[in-house]
């Protein structure tokens, strides 16, 4: 009967211990689509951090960690650009408001829905962590003897350990064949690499 007392006190003072020990969870993410939930989890776990994900509100899912490895989290997908950024195809951003758009507001939606595919598009790019288009489209008189031309400017947000500049003339002439009267010449692509992460 002793001994029994005894195994069933080391067995309270275990637990006791195990649950002192347990950090407290905190949220990570949330608001998050499934696929995109899935990729957080994944990137924390191949570096080491115990995550898990929950049920959120109207289908969405939220990312756990311990509060010990908050900063650490939150600095790593900062670093791996999570999570991706929501764009808006052509379909939603045509999407008229009134029963009447003028030409301007058609002109600028369709710079717009142009400008976020093509950044999405080069944002699933191997080693770019986000990606910027603008698009300029002059609105020229068909008429007139001079004319501006188009232009477009690409902003690339590359990870740290990427070199992506060999791929800087194909994302060029993506854009290139993308929008109409486009000159190559009239593309600029610029790179911005991340800072590598700090030595622990």
């Amino acid at each position: 009967m002793k001994n029994s007392k005894v195994l069933h006190g080391f067995a309270v003072l275990a637990v006791a211990l195990f649950l002192v020990g347990c950090d407290k969870e905190t949220t990570l993410q949330t608001g998050l689509e499934e696929r995109q939930a899935n990729l957080i989890m994944a990137t924390l776990l191949d570096n080491g951090i115990s995550c898990h994900k929950a049920p959120g509100e109207e289908g969405t899912w939220t990312v756990l960690v311990d509060e010990s490895n908050f900063a650490q989290a939150v600095n790593l997908l900062e670093q791996q650009g999570l999570p991706r950024r929501a764009f808006q195809g052509i379909a939603e951003v045509f999407k008229k408001t009134g029963m009447i758009s003028s030409p301007s507001e058609e002109r600028i939606r369709f710079m717009d829905a142009l400008a976020q595919d093509l950044s999405r598009t080069i944002s699933q790019i191997e080693g770019v962590v986000d990606a910027r288009v603008h698009v300029v489209l002059p609105e020229n008189d068909p008429f007139a003897r001079n004319t501006l031309p188009s232009s477009a400017a690409v902003a690339i947000r590359a990870r740290w350990d990427s070199d992506i500049s060999d791929l800087v003339p194909s994302i060029k002439g993506l854009v290139q064949n993308a929008i109409e009267g486009l000159s190559y010449e009239k593309i600029m692509v610029t790179v911005f690499r991340d800072s590598p992460p700090k030595k622990k």
